[in-house]
């Protein structure tokens, strides 16, 4: 049975995202920031193939310079390989499920580029849907994607059913609703049996229930009361009986409870907490397809489920979230998810990550181009980017530097710039770990579309490795170091810490080791001693010859002496700040 995908998708006119394109994979993960678009994608793949319950007139994309009056989606189905590449042709079953109708031939490969139109009908107050087959998927030159030529098509889905997993699964619920993915399945129970074992189960549970009354003084009570109903209502031949346990498999599901805990202590699912009961949720859809995709193998149909899942990591930890990751790798079809997590984005591999990024209007979609880089390149981005600083993939902004005294000292000091703290703004501080990595950080900043900004020691050494990293990045852009204009260099070949010293923050520092010290002092006599003692003793010297030894405790020093002071942060942070809060307009 040959494989298929959908490879691409365009949106124009929904909810924040309008002119929109993005690639896809055969499992995609979608970070970014809140606010960004990653739901929308989901529920756009939700109109185009699944329930169009959810969508009212608010869904319509507004902006300063648009209000738009319908949705398109387009999605592009092509043939592809088990290694993922796209193959000319569909196979035959594929064939047959799309037609011949259907299918185009486009940059040497078959595709079906389909298109949905969703137009608000103001006088019936709903929404007209039509469903059509673009004659290319390229406008033509000077057109918009959206003015490609459509004609009216029909598809069967049927093979190609979408579902979406939201972000408030509870497996608890799942078991009580008759319409949920379990609920399903139980309701299913009876018709795997066939007549022989229904009616020797059926015995055992007949069996199961009269020893179950006849050992218990309270059941058996119950069931002589009850068969006063016999008189009552004059039914020869009408008995009452009491059944603890299900009489008819065909009403298995409705008495079905999950466990979770080891054999001699284990509780029912009500009793567990939202990170295993959502974590329930999800490997009992897991089962669900895998249990249709078997149906489906038997009866040599094609099967592609598209599976829309938000938030997976909801309530789980860290190691569980990965775990998680896998399982969902594992289920049939194509797995589109979003997600806030760096464990579960540093769980894909690196060409199934898309980087969603808006700035003051639009949305755009970051992809890493492994095509651009080496095994070297390759690896520093897994290990020195993704797995170890998950966190900027979240990031509105990332400032890049050298060392330990900028990662502690540049956050406080951003504090007092912005009125609140950096993280709250999107901006991640990032320390690369001397000046010969930072290649890494960039290329991932450039590819995700993240603004990214360098903060450099100014000696000979740092500064040349860090121009080298800045010229492979920026390419024929780059013309001199100092047209980089989010590139900050300390002057006078300084690094940051003798920075500092020389912009005369000793009488603040001195202040702030006062406020720190003077308070471990047992009396009036030993406070005085100490304060004579940081007086003396806290030099240019010492303080540049301290920080030099334990650099994380004397970069929290002069940061919270600089925060405390009644003079303005060093001028380079500040022209740096500057030009992250103009980038970002925070200036607005």
């Amino acid at each position: 049975m040959g494989n298929i995908l959908i490879d691409k998708i365009r949106i124009s006119g929904f909810r924040g995202l309008d002119d929109f394109e993005m690639s896809l994979t055969p499992i995609t993960v979608l970070t970014g920031t809140n606010n960004t678009g990653k739901t929308t994608i989901l529920k756009a793949l939700q109109l185009s193939l699944g329930s169009r319950s959810f969508l009212s007139i608010d869904d319509l994309y507004i902006s300063k310079e648009k209000n738009a009056t319908e949705i398109i989606i387009d999605i592009r189905f092509v043939s592809i390989n088990n290694e993922g590449n796209i193959l000319n042709d569909f196979s035959e079953e594929w064939e047959e499920v799309f037609t011949s109708d259907n299918i185009r031939f486009i940059e040497d490969f078959s595709c079906v580029p389909f298109r949905t139109i969703i137009s608000y009908n103001s006088l019936k107050s709903s929404f007209d849907i039509e469903q059509k087959i673009l004659v290319d998927w390229y406008p033509s030159e000077g057109e918009k994607w959206q003015n490609i030529i459509a004609k009216n098509s029909r598809i069967d889905f049927s093979k190609t059913p979408f579902f979406y997993i939201e972000a408030q699964r509870d497996v608890v619920d799942d078991m009580k609703l008759k319409t949920s993915y379990l609920g399903k399945m139980l309701s299913d129970v009876a018709k795997a049996y066939n007549k022989k074992d229904l009616e020797e189960l059926e015995k055992l549970i007949s069996t199961l229930n009269q020893q179950a009354v006849e050992k218990s003084d309270i059941l058996s009570t119950i069931q002589d009361s009850l068969e006063g109903i016999n008189s009552a209502m004059d039914k020869n031949g009408t008995g009452v009986t009491i059944s603890p346990f299900t009489k008819k498999i065909r009403d298995l599901n409705k008495g079905v409870s999950i466990h979770y805990g080891d054999s001699d202590n284990s509780f029912t699912m009500d009793y567990h907490g939202m990170g295993t009961r959502s974590w329930s949720s999800l490997l009992t859809f897991k089962a669900f397809i895998k249990h249709n995709a078997e149906l489906a193998q038997k009866e040599n149909e094609p099967f592609f489920p598209i599976i829309a899942i938000e938030e997976p990591e909801s309530h789980l930890h860290p190691n569980a979230q990965k775990k998680l990751y896998r399982q969902m790798y594992e289920m049939p079809g194509q797995k589109i998810i979003s997600t806030h997590s760096p464990y579960v984005a540093s769980s894909a591999s690196i060409e199934n990550l898309r980087g969603l990024y808006k700035d003051l209007n639009n949305v755009s979609c970051g992809i890493i181009n492994l095509n651009e880089m080496d095994d070297d390149d390759k690896r520093k981005l897994r290990q020195k980017v993704i797995n170890t600083r998950g966190e900027i993939l979240f990031s509105k902004a990332i400032v890049l530097f050298e060392g330990e005294t900028e990662e502690q000292a540049l956050p406080i000091m951003a504090e007092k710039y912005f009125g609140c703290p950096a993280s709250e703004l999107g901006i991640n501080f990032i320390g690369v770990g001397g000046a010969g990595n930072y290649f890494p950080f960039l290329q991932f900043a450039q590819s995700f579309n993240i603004p990214w900004y360098i903060f450099s020691d100014g000696e000979d050494d740092p500064v040349s490795k860090m121009i080298a990293a800045v010229k492979k990045i920026r390419k024929e852009l780059f013309t001199t170091i100092e047209n980089e204009k989010n590139v900050f260099i300390i002057d006078h070949k300084e690094d940051f810490e003798k920075y500092i010293i020389r912009l005369d923050y000793l009488n603040d520092i001195k202040s702030y080791l006062k406020q720190i010290e003077l308070t471990k002092c047992v009396n009036e006599q030993h406070r005085e001693s100490k304060a004579k003692g940081i007086d003396f003793f806290c030099t240019n010297n010492y303080v540049l010859s301290e920080s030099k030894k334990n650099k994380t405790k004397w970069a929290l020093i002069y940061a919270h002496a600089i925060y405390n002071s009644s003079k303005p942060i060093p001028l380079l942070v500040s022209n740096l700040f500057d030009k992250i809060k103009i980038d970002l307009h925070y200036d607005k």
